[in-house]
């Protein structure tokens, strides 16, 4: 997952013929940017976004159009408007730390006790789970 912040100035220039655009071109190396898809991308903190459009020159600068930008700014209310947060102790079971999954979100995500789940470390306060 890419994660960084974002600013239109010193990483891209707009290159014309004319009136009209014809390339992009990399504020830091100079090199012409190609539109590509990023996996997934961390817009917000706490908000990774799968499928993101980005521009990418050949030494690997990533910008955002401000069209980009503007979809995934949308893309990221669309989450928070339908996002479910929780807070939770963590208790022991055992020799076991367990987090309890509220009622409503596993029936939101279809998990029931049989469950098999991927816990997946992204540094030091973070983890994802994810449904096998």
């Amino acid at each position: 997952m890419i994660k960084m912040t974002f600013s239109y100035s010193p990483c891209m220039k707009l290159k014309e013929n004319g009136a009209k655009m014809t390339e992009i071109i990399c504020g830091k190396c100079r090199q012409e940017m190609q539109e590509v898809e990023l996996e997934q991308y961390e817009f917000e903190e706490g908000i990774v976004l799968e499928n993101v459009k980005a521009m990418r020159c050949t030494n690997g600068h990533i910008t955002f159009t401000e069209e980009q930008a503007t979809d995934m700014e949308q893309r990221s209310e669309d989450i928070k408007k339908n996002a479910f947060r929780f807070v939770r102790s963590v208790s022991k079971s055992a020799r076991s730390l367990v987090i309890r999954i509220p009622a409503d979100l596993a029936k939101h995500l279809d998990i029931t006790e049989n469950s098999k789940i991927e816990m997946i470390p992204l540094g030091k306060k973070r983890f994802m789970v994810e449904l096998k």
